[in-house]
């Protein structure tokens, strides 16, 4: 008979040692479905996950729809409910250097997220690709000026390609901070890499500024 209560006693003590230590572990809480919505997130206390510490975690997921499940990958761990299943689910997991991925199996292109966990970070996001350069082209014969492309301009990087036809005119651009011009002397094809800058712009005959066109630019 003591030996009988001696052993109960040695389970009940263990049990409880579980749940304690269970309990000491940092809690991840992950949500899917509420409502039925497409909508799947994993937090701890700070917010958002987005990097971990490695260590033993409490994962408690809220399951809310029938339509949905929450699935945790990564190395050592793969933990899910079921898409049918509603509820609460708790996992214990631990988590070790590298990337992780919390998804709907039955939507995973759109209801998935990510994190790093220890000496993983994530990668930084690409740099945005440089904006080209806009292009605009003008000619000149005789005293005539032309300059295409000046519709919807915006402040930023362009090139100009003038062909100048003229031997007794130049072709001439001016506006916040850019003054060109091919000379009068000149005839062929000029290229101008300028900046533009919101403002008025004016262009033509270098001989009769009275015969200038302009456009303007919004900041």
């Amino acid at each position: 008979m003591g030996l009988k209560v001696a052993l109960a006693v040695l389970v009940v003590t263990a049990a409880g040692s579980a749940g304690a230590a269970r309990a000491d572990n940092p809690t991840l809480t992950g949500v899917v479905g509420t409502n039925d919505a497409f909508q799947i997130s994993l937090s701890d206390s700070n917010g958002p996950v987005k990097h971990l510490a490695a260590g033993t975690y409490t994962l408690l997921v809220h399951d809310r729809s029938a339509l949905h499940d929450f699935h945790l990958s990564g190395p050592g761990v793969d933990v899910a409910t079921t898409i049918e299943g509603i509820g609460d689910q708790t996992f214990t997991v631990t988590l070790t250097d590298g990337t992780y991925t919390f998804q709907c199996d039955a939507h995973f292109t759109t209801m998935k997220g990510t994190f790093t966990v220890g000496a993983v970070t994530a990668s930084p996001p690409p740099a945005p690709a440089p904006v080209p350069a806009q292009k605009v082209s003008g000619s000149l014969v005789g005293s005539k000026a032309v300059l295409h492309g000046v519709a919807g301009l915006s402040p930023g990087k362009a090139t100009v390609t003038v062909a100048d036809k003229s031997t007794t005119d130049g072709f001439v651009l001016k506006g916040p901070g850019v003054s060109k011009a091919t000379g009068v002397g000149f005839t062929g094809k000029a290229l101008w890499r300028v900046t533009l800058k919101a403002g008025k712009y004016v262009y033509g005959s270098l001989k009769h500024p009275a015969a200038r066109s302009s456009f303007r630019i919004s900041g």
